[in-house]
């Protein structure tokens, strides 16, 4: 499958469809911009439409950063460091992240994993605990939670369950 780039846009279009987006979800800077390079829109029309939209708040990194943490987590299931990574990779400001990620503390991450894993646990067809084990672990790091938190919530249902 080929890429083919989108219909290059004026100005004025590009505008109106970042405006039309950005009121149905949130949106980043470096979101728009690509997809303002997709569109063909001149590097100075860019920028003079990013000032528009950051200065009428239709983009707002921070409202951003909080809803896609809300979002991972939520729906997505996504440890903090996977939803940190991405966020990074975005361009958000490290503060911003760590503004969001503080917020999304107070929902219980570990209790999370370890519904998943008990979940993922009871799916594991392999008697061998050493290979089941092996499979939590794999399955909660790609998650994105640190490896610590998941062998000792590994290390918990494996208590609980005896």
């Amino acid at each position: 499958m080929s890429y083919t780039p989108a219909r290059p846009k004026s100005r004025e279009e590009a505008l109106k469809v970042l405006m039309d987006r950005c009121a149905r979800s949130e949106t980043c800077i470096a979101d728009a911009r690509r997809l303002m390079t997709r569109w063909a829109v001149e590097p100075e029309d860019q920028e003079s439409i990013l000032g528009e939209l950051l200065k009428e708040r239709f983009i707002d990194e921070s409202r951003y950063a909080a809803a896609f943490v809300r979002d991972k987590l939520n729906f997505s299931r996504w440890g903090s460091r996977k939803i940190s990574e991405a966020l990074y990779q975005k361009k958000i400001p490290a503060e911003l992240i760590r503004q969001a990620m503080q917020q999304a503390r107070e929902i219980s991450m570990t209790d999370r994993l370890e519904a998943d894993l008990r979940r993922k646990n009871k799916s594991i067809k392999d008697e061998d605990p050493y290979r089941r084990k092996e499979k939590l672990l794999r399955f909660g790091v790609s998650r994105g939670y640190d490896y610590e938190t998941v062998t000792e919530t590994i290390e918990r249902i494996g208590q609980k369950d005896n």
